[in-house]
């Protein structure tokens, strides 16, 4: 893998390692580093543990269900349910879970749905998803991997994901890729939001610490009614770890 990078322009490399973007890599070369990765984490990529998403004018990888699964059972993680909560006013459910290793470390994720209008099997689905959707990120957050879960994905708006086959690198990839607009966190993070749901979706998908500070600036009042501080804690350190 590193003689690829080597032979790489320069110019990918640095959208590669400084900005985490696939998007200049050719399709032969995604499935490189694609393999590559999952090689790294010992994660089998015929499984398909990872899959390619734009967001905010990025090409970025995102963890699958098998992704997830796998990851649990090579770590040995364990996950305990901490609370569950509905929140009337936002219409939003939310389940904390608890991510441990072996070794006694653990970490806390938060995972909100809407559940505005829903009712019997629609309510139950969502229920579930915010449990598995904690439990995910939970995992992820614990083994220091700065990727998103593919139950954030689904969540987010103006996004594409999209499969990357994995298939021997001496394989011709033919595979199309979709450019989507891109969604401004600039401006979304100098936004006052009205409900809790919409400050932690935004939350979820901010990249750099002033776009945090912007967020809680102009939604003080908001974050401090809903005791929002450990999420906004938690994120900074996240931006922080992935750009050591």
């Amino acid at each position: 893998m590193k003689k690829e990078i080597k032979a790489a322009d320069q110019n990918v490399v640095a959208a590669l390692i400084i900005n985490g973007d696939l998007g200049k890599l050719a399709p032969q070369e995604k499935v490189q580093y694609y393999n590559g990765y999952c090689e790294r984490l010992g994660l089998d990529p015929f499984t398909k543990p990872f899959d390619l998403l734009r967001l905010n004018g990025r090409e970025i990888l995102y963890c699958t269900r098998s992704g997830a699964q796998q990851l649990n059972k090579l770590h040995g993680v364990s996950h305990a349910i901490t609370s569950r909560t509905v929140i009337p006013d936002a219409g939003v459910y939310e389940v904390t879970a608890k991510a441990s290793l072996p070794d006694g470390r653990y970490t806390e994720s938060i995972g909100a749905v809407n559940i505005t209008n829903l009712k019997g099997e629609a309510y139950a689905n969502a229920v579930m998803k915010a449990e598995t959707k904690a439990k995910r990120r939970a995992t992820l957050d614990l083994l220091g991997l700065g990727v998103l879960d593919e139950s954030e994905v689904q969540s987010i708006a103006q996004t594409q994901p999209k499969a990357v086959q994995a298939i021997p690198e001496a394989e011709e990839v033919t595979e199309e890729w979709y450019e989507e607009p891109a969604h401004d966190l600039e401006k979304s993070s100098r936004m006052a939001y009205t409900d809790r749901a919409s400050l932690l979706a935004i939350l979820s998908i901010l990249e750099t610490v002033n776009q945090l500070n912007n967020l809680y600036i102009n939604n003080q009042k908001l974050v401090e009614s809903e005791n929002l501080r450990p999420q906004f804690t938690q994120k900074k350190n996240m931006i922080q770890d992935a750009a050591k």
